[in-house]
């Protein structure tokens, strides 16, 4: 067994066990092989960074490039080529900023929008592939507490 994939024992305390699985789910939201599932199961072949920029669009568009990188949580240089092959593909449409016409907004397409629909069903069937050995009452205990815990670290990550 590789050194990636060796088991390790999780911690006893309850802070312990939640710390080492919230690492354990960022290491596999944020490997790879993660973003190549999504793809297959949507039919869409977008890159990781592309279809992070294209959902902040779609959740807070309008918005200048500076606010949508600050959603997702990059550098406006970082954003910036994978915006503008957004833009080449016609997911995201550029218009100049009403209140600044120096400025330009950022937008979905219809066709933006059709593929997060079609990523966010993905994503749903993934969730359902994961919570298949779940009875019904232990979804809706773990989507409550779920909910109340990512909404207190919100409340306290400011």
């Amino acid at each position: 067994m590789s050194a990636s994939r060796t088991a390790v024992r999780a911690p006893a305390d309850p802070e312990a066990r939640i710390e080492h699985a919230l690492v354990n789910l960022v290491r596999r939201a944020t490997d790879p092989r993660g973003n190549a599932s999504l793809k297959a199961r949507s039919g869409i072949d977008l890159e990781r960074a592309a279809s992070v920029l294209l959902s902040r669009v779609d959740e807070i568009g309008p918005a200048r490039l500076s606010d949508v990188a600050a959603a997702a949580g990059v550098e406006i240089s970082t954003a910036s080529r994978p915006i503008a092959r957004l833009v080449e593909q016609g997911y995201v449409e550029r218009s100049t900023d009403p209140a600044d016409g120096r400025a330009c907004l950022l937008r979905c397409t219809p066709a933006g929008r059709g593929v997060m629909q079609r990523w966010r069903a993905a994503r749903h069937e993934w969730l359902r592939d994961v919570l298949s050995e779940f009875d019904p009452s232990e979804r809706e205990a773990f989507a409550e507490l779920f909910d109340r815990f990512v909404a207190r670290v919100i409340t306290l990550s400011g």
